[in-house]
């Protein structure tokens, strides 16, 4: 039996290795798709890459216009196309396009996806609507890509880590990791707090993003923890985070050592991953974006503190 891997996040490569373990698979294919080329990004490529058979580490540079991207990565990819010997594919964007027509290639085998963070439990995310517009249909025909119902239909189960939300399948497909469920908050003598940074640019207008760096400056931060798809750092005065090459959850982690965890950014993952080991999770929205009157929602469901700004 062999089992491609397919990952485009250092997230989403943290949290397939623990899907791998659950499912006993010790022979498979990796593939790696980047636009970043992060240390984030390399640093869990390598950790996969020693435990894969093949592996391919496939960075393509964003480009002006996107369907060149698209086209580069189809092309770097080729050689994933002519393989038909997979029995499992295991993989988490189910919007993004090549990794959706490579997916496609090798219908007869078992689909298994997981969590590609918060965007599988809000509603009105990309992982819930299919592309709509002639340019994104024409992209999805020129890559050789499938509508997202389509994949849905082929996924025989999904893990997550988010428990109790609605996902992309029927809650009996379901298998709910609780990694960090399992570590709760412990209260300390000493609190650290942290700047839970995004690529702001992708989800808020720039007046939006300056009331945000603003409202945060206001605030003692002691560390700043960027994200790997971020271009302009806001500027709030405090040191950034070292994170090493690993994900935000666990540098967080290994940084505050013995001190209480306070959270404070945007609506994220890394705020509904880590926080039930947090004194406090403060999430800023703007109050004049669509996005959040469910993500205000969603925040205080996972007991989260979402303030409007």
């Amino acid at each position: 039996m062999k089992t491609l891997l397919i990952v485009r996040t250092p997230f989403q490569a943290w949290l397939a290795n623990i899907v791998l373990e659950k499912e006993n698979i010790f022979n498979f294919d990796l593939v790696y798709f980047t636009q970043n080329n992060s240390e984030e990004d390399k640093h869990y490529y390598s950790a996969l890459a020693l435990k894969a058979h093949k592996s391919d580490y496939i960075f393509v540079r964003f480009k002006r216009f996107d369907i060149i991207s698209h086209i580069t990565f189809r092309l770097k990819a080729n050689k994933w196309y002519r393989y038909k010997k997979y029995n499992t594919v295991i993989f988490a964007s189910i919007n993004a396009l090549v990794p959706n027509s490579l997916i496609s290639k090798h219908n007869k085998a078992k689909l298994i996806t997981f969590d590609d963070g918060a965007a599988n439990i809000v509603n009105n995310g990309i992982f819930y609507s299919d592309l709509n517009s002639n340019r994104s249909r024409i992209y999805q025909f020129a890559i050789g890509a499938v509508p997202l119902n389509i994949i849905k239909r082929r996924i025989s189960y999904h893990y997550t880590i988010y428990k109790n939300y609605e996902n992309i399948v029927e809650n009996e497909q379901l298998r709910y990791i609780d990694y960090f469920e399992k570590n709760k908050y412990k209260k300390s003598s000493t609190t650290k707090t942290y700047f839970i940074a995004s690529p702001f640019e992708e989800v808020m207008s720039q007046e939006q993003i300056k009331r945000l760096e603003g409202h945060v400056k206001d605030l003692k931060i002691d560390c700043y923890v960027t994200h790997p798809r971020e271009r302009n750092p806001l500027n709030l005065g405090a040191k950034f985070l070292d994170k090493k090459g690993r994900i935000a959850e666990e540098a967080i982690i290994t940084d505050a050592q013995d001190a209480s965890i306070v959270l404070v950014g945007w609506f994220s993952s890394v705020m509904l991953n880590i926080g039930p080991l947090c004194k406090e999770c403060i999430v800023l929205l703007p109050k004049d974006s669509i996005q959040t009157p469910e993500l205000f929602e969603l925040s205080k469901k996972s007991g989260c503190t979402p303030i409007l700004i």
